[in-house]
């Protein structure tokens, strides 16, 4: 009898372990695949979903060499699936930065140099080039608010210019018909509070560049300047927040702060975490995903800036969504190899399901890739990955929810059949 309780918690373990392995080998609902044919090293930057349409935009940079100059081009495709992974249409739109779909099915695409609609069937509607390299942009209503930014080096010295623009939602095209303000340092995020426009300076996710800088300006409707808050590191990513804004900021390969600041430009708490890649914000809880010292790195903050847990990756955390009761945390790295004469980078990462409560580890997709992007509809996810490939992900299946409903599979039975044995043994 004493011999026979150990055996039956080490099949009862195994049963759970292979349920979640099952589960999770099944969330992965469909594939799809956007500019597979490009050789050169390719990434999907922004995905979205709506109404059960999935778009997806592949980015990449071509080199061109002529006349001894070197010249980047920052090129891209967008693509549109239907919610069963059916390939519907796709096009040429440039590097793809942010994807904003609408009701009708048409698409609003945010690449490097500016905005671009396709029609529903993938068709070609307007375009609307931004001065600079577009970053990010923000539609509440029909306004758009948008941000660009470069930096140019002249005589051994960095040059930084940027612009936020006001525009407008017309026919499902954006048209920069308001005003313009100008700034003296590379802008990259917007988000658009209540009475006030945050505005964030620095190198964002996803991308580096030469200097450390770091701001966060505060604009009023009108486009006038309210207030600056200095950072010194790149705000790399910013989110609203129980009436002000969390800013997150990176320096080197594994510093960072965020900063918690209000609507009148005050620095409410400041705390030094790690690289900040991705802020995900829930109610009184705000995720912080990066990079430490020793890996990838996500923490749950409170309103006064307390750690409520923290979880560790084998990884960088690129990205990080809510849904459905659970964190979805993507991870991953650019992994060099020499190969016959030849450096070859490899995609290498997962996505993770995460306790938003306590930080534990619910499920994973191994070697999925380099996850860099997730949208989220009616518990579907769809996640981008550093290469061409894209996944339509089930985000119960993935945490192991679906196996709370039903008791099924082969590893439950051979389970319960050992169990039935040793019983009748006894």
């Amino acid at each position: 009898m004493k011999r026979g309780v150990p055996v039956i918690l080490m099949l009862l373990l195994v049963f759970s372990l292979s349920a979640q392995v099952l589960a999770e080998q099944g969330a992965v609902l469909w594939k799809g695949e956007v500019c597979g044919d490009v050789q050169y090293q390719k990434s999907i930057e922004a995905v979205a979903i709506l109404n059960g349409r999935v778009y997806a935009g592949c980015s990449y940079r071509q080199l061109a060499n002529a006349s001894g100059m070197v010249g980047i081009y920052y090129l891209g495709t967008t693509a549109a699936y239907s919610s069963n992974g059916t390939f519907l249409w796709q096009n040429d739109s440039g590097y793809v930065v942010k994807l904003y779909p609408l009701p009708d099915g048409s698409v609003l695409v945010g690449s490097m140099g500016g905005f671009i609609t396709f029609d529903p069937d993938g068709r070609f509607v307007a375009r609307n080039l931004t001065t600079n390299k577009l970053y990010d942009f923000q539609i509440t209503g029909k306004d758009v608010y948008a941000v660009d930014g470069d930096f140019f080096l002249e005589n051994g010295s960095k040059l930084y210019v940027g612009h936020l623009y006001r525009g407008t939602l017309l026919n499902d095209t954006v048209i920069l018909n308001g005003w313009t303000l100008n700034f003296t340092s590379l802008v990259s995020r917007v988000r658009v509070g209540d009475g006030i426009i945050y505005v964030g300076a620095g190198f964002p996710s996803g991308y580096v560049g030469p200097g450390q800088f770091g701001y966060v300006y505060g604009v009023l409707p009108n486009g006038t300047v309210a207030w600056t808050v200095e950072t010194g590191q790149w705000v790399r990513d910013m989110e609203l927040w129980n009436g002000g804004v969390l800013a997150g900021t990176g320096n080197g390969t594994s510093e960072g702060r965020v900063y918690m600041i209000s609507s009148d430009g005050k620095v409410l708490w400041e705390r030094k975490l790690f690289y900040t890649e991705d802020i995900e914000v829930k109610g009184d809880t705000a995720y912080v995903g990066g990079m430490g010292p020793g890996g990838g790195e996500l923490v749950a903050l409170d309103s006064s800036g307390k750690v409520l847990w923290n979880q560790s990756f084998p990884y960088r955390v690129k990205v990080v969504r809510y849904a459905d009761g659970v964190l979805l945390v993507g991870t991953g790295k650019f992994e060099s190899r020499n190969e016959n004469g030849t450096t070859v980078i490899y995609s290498v990462g997962s996505l993770y399901a995460v306790d938003p409560t306590g930080g534990d580890i619910l499920g994973e997709l191994p070697n999925l890739g380099y996850v860099r992007s997730i949208a989220v509809e009616n518990g579907t996810a769809v996640v981008g990955t550093a290469s061409s490939a894209f996944y339509a992900v089930d985000v119960e299946k993935l945490a192991g929810k679906g196996g709370e409903k039903s008791i099924c599979g082969p590893a439950v039975i051979v389970a319960l059949a050992l169990i039935g044995l040793l019983v009748r043994r006894r």
